[in-house]
């Protein structure tokens, strides 16, 4: 029976936060660009929110291993020291 496991599933570590579009000062280059512009805003929105839902799935992943490493601490039984 192995001692330490290795998670299966997400990880904080496997959650990349997207890079925010870079702010676009220049009027000009806003009219410009407008549409661009704004689809690169609606995929980093996008992004974000795959990232959100990585770190929640992450975030459940950890609580079900300390549920687990709970559990069986528990069934060790009470500490014949203590």
């Amino acid at each position: 029976m192995p001692v330490c496991g290795v998670a299966q599933g997400a990880t904080a570590l496997d959650c990349l936060p997207p890079l925010p579009p870079a702010p676009v000062t220049d009027a000009a280059t806003r009219a410009e660009y407008r549409t661009e512009i704004g689809q690169e805003f609606s995929a980093y929105f996008d992004e974000a929110q795959a990232y959100l839902r990585c770190l929640d799935a992450a975030r459940a992943e950890v609580s079900e291993e300390i549920k687990r490493a709970i559990r069986d601490y528990q069934a060790l039984g009470p500490d014949p020291a203590g």
